[in-house]
């Protein structure tokens, strides 16, 4: 999933690709995830979507919606290409990401 683009890689524990985080630059709620992910040491890879081309994000969205039939909020945190969170709320990704 999202194979074609070109992701900001952060390296921890794991593989960047199983963790791929949707984001925009002006969301606090998406640099709390951010910051989250990166205090547990995990590895993963972003993108700011208000930061790319109209045509990109609008590829990104669209693929999103045809995998879990909805669009993407922000954050949106897709786990293992299979599951995916959204919006930050710490106890849910604790939850999920334990």
């Amino acid at each position: 999933m999202f194979d074609t683009h070109e992701w900001n890689n952060i390296e921890g524990k794991g593989n960047s690709e199983n963790l791929t985080l949707l984001s925009l630059s002006t969301c606090g709620f998406c640099a709390s995830a951010r910051k989250y992910l990166n205090s547990r040491g995990l590895a993963f890879r972003y993108l700011e979507l208000d930061q790319i081309s109209l045509e990109e994000k609008t590829e990104i969205k669209s693929e999103f919606r045809n995998k879990f039939g909805r669009r993407p909020s922000f954050p949106s945190l897709v786990i293992d290409g299979e599951r995916f969170l959204v919006g930050f709320i710490k106890d849910h990704w604790d939850e999920e990401l334990a």
